[in-house]
C-alpha cells in the first residue's frame, strides 16, 4: 500500500470516527431529554438541607433550617455578606461541614431551584461534541425546569420573591462591580499582591482638612473580614487570610528605604549583587533551604494528591459523606500547614542561567546612569518604574525591583525575581517620613517592617 492509499484510509477512518461521536451525542441528548422529564436526580447528593437516599433527596431537617434562615434573612432585605457573618455568629455550618461561610456560597442557595421542589437542567452544556469540554449555559440553550419528587424547603412564592429582589439589586448596581486592581490608577494598588494570591482593596484611613490618608486591605478580607474584627465579634479566624492592614505612609516609607539601600552605595550595590548573582541560586548560602522548600513541596503535592482522590470517591459514591467530611477536614489541616511552611520561603527559588544573564550587565548600566533625586527622595514615578512589585506576608514584605536602565512594568512582568538583601524599616525611619510630609496624619503606631529585596 502506498502512501497515497494510506492517506486516503486514514481520512475515511477519521471521518467515520467523526460521524460517530456525533451519531453518540445525539444519542446521548436524546437520552437526557427523557430523564429531565422522568425528574432524574443527577449529582452526589452534596446538597445542604438534603440527604441523598437512593436515587431520591430527603430533607435533613438540621441543615434546612439553615437554609430557610438563609431565604428569611435576604428577604428581611440583608445583603450576602451580612447573611454570611450572621451565619458564621450562629455557628451554622455549610454542607461540607465547615462553619466559615462564603458570600458566593450563600448566593447559590439563594438561587437554586432545588429548595422551592424544582430541578434545573442544563446549567452547564457542551458545545462542542468532538473536544467534549463544558461550559456554563448564559442563554446558548434553554433550560429545562421540571418538578421535582422531593419535598421543597421554602415556597415557590418564596424563591420567586428572592429572584426579583436580586434582579432589582443588579439592576440598581449597573457596572457598579469590584475592581479586583489588575489596574489601577492608584501606584500599591497596582504593585501589591497578598501572600494568598489576592490583589489589594484601598479603603480611606484619616481625613485631615482636606488631605486623606488611605490603607489597603487583602481583598479576601474583604470577604471575611479581618483577623482582629472576627476575633471581636467572636467568628472563627480559621482559614482568614493573615495579611495586615497596609497604610500608605508605611509603604512610601518602605520604598523609599528600599531605593536607599540599593541606590546609596553603587559600587557596594554592584560588588553584592555580583556575589548574589554568581553563586547560582537564590542567595547567599541558601542551598539548604531551599532543599527544605523542594521536600515540603513534594509533601504539599502528595496530600493535594489525596484530597483529590478523596474528590473522586465522594463523587462516585464510593465513600459516604460522613467518611469524607472527616478525612477532608484531616487533609485540608495538613494542606493548610504546609502551605503555611512554604509560604515562608516566599520567592525564594534556584536562579537559573536564564535568570541571572544580564542581570549583572543591566545593573551596571543603571548605576552608571543614575543620578540621585537632589532632595534625596524618590519620587512616586521613580517607585513605579523601579519596584516591579510588592508582595505581602504576615510578617514581612518581599520587594521585587526591576533594576535596568529602561525598567518598567508590574508584578506579573517581574520575570524569576532573585533574592539580593534583607532590611528593617526601623521607627525612626518611619517618624523621619513623617517629618518631611507633615500633612499626613501621624501614626501613634510604630513598628519595625522586614522587609527582603529581590532583584
Amino acid at each position: 500500500m502506498n502512501d497515497e492509499d494510506g492517506e486516503l484510509r486514514l481520512t475515511i477512518m477519521a471521518t467515520l470516527a467523526q460521524n460517530e461521536s456525533k451519531k453518540t451525542s445525539m444519542r446521548v441528548k436524546a437520552g437526557q431529554m427523557v430523564s429531565f422529564q422522568n425528574g432524574v436526580v443527577y449529582g452526589t447528593g452534596n446538597v445542604l438541607g438534603y440527604d441523598k437516599v437512593g436515587p431520591e433527596y430527603v430533607i435533613n431537617e438540621e441543615q434546612a433550617e439553615t437554609v430557610r434562615r438563609i431565604y428569611d434573612l435576604y428577604l428581611a432585605g440583608n445583603g450576602y455578606h451580612k447573611i454570611m457573618k450572621q451565619l458564621e455568629k450562629e455557628g451554622r455550618r455549610t454542607a461540607m461541614g465547615k462553619t466559615m461561610w462564603h458570600y458566593a456560597t450563600v448566593g447559590h442557595i439563594l438561587k437554586n431551584r432545588l429548595y422551592c421542589g424544582e430541578l434545573e437542567y442544563r446549567k452547564e452544556y457542551v458545545p462542542d461534541y468532538l473536544e467534549q469540554k463544558r461550559a456554563k449555559n448564559n442563554g446558548e440553550l434553554e433550560r429545562v425546569i421540571v418538578e421535582g419528587k422531593h419535598q421543597p424547603i421554602v415556597t415557590k412564592e418564596e424563591f420567586e420573591r428572592v429572584q426579583k429582589m436580586m434582579a432589582e439589586k443588579d439592576a440598581q448596581m449597573g457596572q457598579c462591580r469590584k475592581n479586583k486592581g489588575v489596574y489601577s490608577d492608584d501606584l500599591w494598588r497596582r504593585k501589591m499582591r497578598c501572600q494568598c494570591g489576592h490583589a489589594f482593596a484601598k479603603t480611606k484611613w484619616h481625613t485631615k482638612t482636606d488631605f486623606i490618608t488611605y490603607t489597603y486591605k487583602c481583598y479576601d478580607q474583604t470577604r471575611t473580614g479581618t483577623i482582629a474584627a472576627r476575633l471581636k465579634n467572636g467568628l472563627s479566624i480559621e482559614g482568614v487570610c493573615r495579611s495586615p492592614l497596609v497604610q500608605d505612609w508605611k509603604m512610601y516609607t518602605m520604598a523609599q528605604k528600599v531605593l536607599h539601600a540599593v541606590f546609596d552605595d553603587p559600587e557596594g550595590t554592584l560588588l553584592n549583587a555580583a556575589a548574589v548573582l554568581g553563586c547560582g541560586i537564590a542567595g547567599v548560602e541558601q542551598s539548604e533551604v531551599l532543599r527544605d522548600k523542594e521536600i515540603i513541596e513534594e509533601q504539599l503535592k502528595k496530600e493535594r494528591g489525596r484530597y483529590e482522590t478523596l474528590l473522586d470517591m465522594r463523587m462516585n459514591n464510593e465513600i459516604p459523606k460522613e467518611v469524607f467530611s472527616r478525612k477532608q477536614q484531616e487533609v485540608g489541616e495538613k494542606i493548610a500547614e504546609l502551605e503555611k511552611r512554604m509560604a515562608q520561603y516566599g520567592d525564594v527559588e534556584p536562579a537559573t542561567e536564564a535568570d541571572v544573564s544580564g542581570k549583572l550587565e543591566n545593573l551596571q548600566k543603571l548605576m552608571g546612569q543614575f543620578a540621585m533625586p537632589e532632595d534625596g527622595e524618590f519620587s512616586e514615578e521613580e517607585m513605579d518604574k523601579y519596584v516591579s512589585g510588592v508582595r505581602v506576608y504576615e510578617d514581612r514584605f518581599e520587594w521585587l525591583l526591576n533594576l535596568s536602565p529602561d525598567a518598567g512594568g508590574g508584578l506579573d512582568d517581574a520575570g524569576s525575581p532573585v533574592y539580593f538583601k534583607k532590611i528593617t524599616v526601623t521607627p525612626d525611619d518611619e517618624r523621619a517620613w513623617f517629618r518631611k510630609h507633615p500633612q499626613w496624619s501621624k501614626s501613634n503606631r510604630y513598628a519595625e517592617l522586614e522587609v527582603w529585596i529581590f532583584i
